[in-house]
């Protein structure tokens, strides 16, 4: 792009127009590989971790920190939680916190990627600060060099400002009615934070429902009234709180069919913790919205691997076996989105 955005190797779309349509002839068999406290199916247990987890990772499992023991962190890890039971989430702001959360990276790190992986619940109960957002954006720092917050924000201002634009321009192929639906509805808001519309832009436009992402609740609700009145799905949903997505300024974040974090202000800052839980927690993404997903990674975070992919595992209709996708550079929707913003963007 004009930035200097390179998406994949370079010449991932003209590749991916030569692959075969294996991938879209399985679709309606995928099933996602993703953490469970129990096993729910019959799918082999103990499936083997692979490229996914690491995909895109720079520090996945580091080694111990010099001059640090495992007892010595376990210690640090069992400080932290008897702090929190004290005094809850609001003890993440003392800085002897956040550097006891730094030094016990490893620790994290050995816990999530235990096999078989641990629950959400677990780690949330070994881990606490884990899940304040700060440490969020801390942890997937230290995990893939990038800061999540801070690129989301950017891409907002400006690619998400392009992605409006182009839609607003009604391209020859992308003016669906579901499309223009969101961007009438838009037009006719006042000071709306653009980010909620960026996303179901995108959505609408790979012919994804808004719900494989997004979830909507009361303005009111706790997290405990959301997992009474929700049947919360087992991939990550970014609940927003109020009856207009677009105007939503409060979220939480639900994986495991449960609250993990919130709710807390600002709907960009959501979907960075958002993002970051699929490289925290080893997790795929979810079928119902896999192309939304990818074209975050790769044109908003810059996480831009030549090769691998964070799409889901699925069964062989055939074979009953575990399956990879098809190690593809790029989904074949999200480089032709790509390539259609960078000919827009410089015409």
């Amino acid at each position: 792009m004009r930035d200097g955005t390179v998406i994949g190797s370079g010449y991932g779309s003209l590749l991916t127009q030569l692959k075969t349509r294996v991938e879209h002839v399985n679709r309606g068999n995928a099933l996602s590989r993703r953490r469970k406290q129990k096993r729910i199916s019959d799918a082999p247990e103990d499936i083997a971790r692979g490229p996914a987890d690491q995909y895109g990772c720079v520090r996945w499992q580091p080694n111990c920190p010099s001059g640090e023991t495992v007892q010595g962190l376990e210690e640090k890890k069992t400080e932290m939680k008897d702090l929190y039971d004290t005094e809850g989430p609001a003890g993440a702001e003392r800085g002897y916190v956040i550097q006891l959360m730094k030094t016990t990276y490893y620790l994290q790190r050995k816990n999530i990627n235990a096999c078989p992986p641990p629950s959400i619940a677990e780690l949330k109960t070994k881990w606490p600060y884990l899940f304040i957002p700060r440490e969020m954006y801390s942890h997937f720092s230290l995990l893939t060099d990038i800061n999540i917050l801070e690129k989301m924000e950017q891409a907002m201002e400006e690619k998400g400002k392009l992605i409006l634009r182009f839609f607003q321009h009604k391209p020859a192929g992308t003016s669906t009615d579901e499309v223009e639906r969101i961007l009438v509805k838009y037009s006719k808001e006042e000071k709306c934070d653009p980010c909620p519309c960026v996303i179901l832009l995108l959505m609408a436009h790979f012919k994804e429902k808004s719900e494989g992402l997004i979830l909507q609740t009361d303005v009111f609700s706790t997290a405990a009234d959301v997992e009474r009145a929700m049947l919360l799905p087992v991939s990550p949903r970014l609940i927003v709180l109020g009856s207009d997505v677009l105007r939503a300024t409060n979220w939480m974040l639900s994986i495991e069919g449960q609250v993990i974090v919130g709710p807390h202000q600002n709907i960009v800052a959501g979907l960075a913790v958002f993002f970051s839980c699929y490289y925290i927690f080893n997790l795929v993404y979810q079928e119902e919205a896999v192309n939304t997903l990818e074209f975050i990674q790769r044109c908003f975070i810059g996480i831009n691997p030549t090769s691998g992919t964070k799409a889901t595992k699925w069964i062989s209709p055939k074979s009953g076996k575990v399956q990879e996708k098809s190690n593809s550079n790029v989904s074949l929707h999200v480089s032709a989105l790509l390539k259609r913003l960078m000919d827009f963007e410089w015409l």
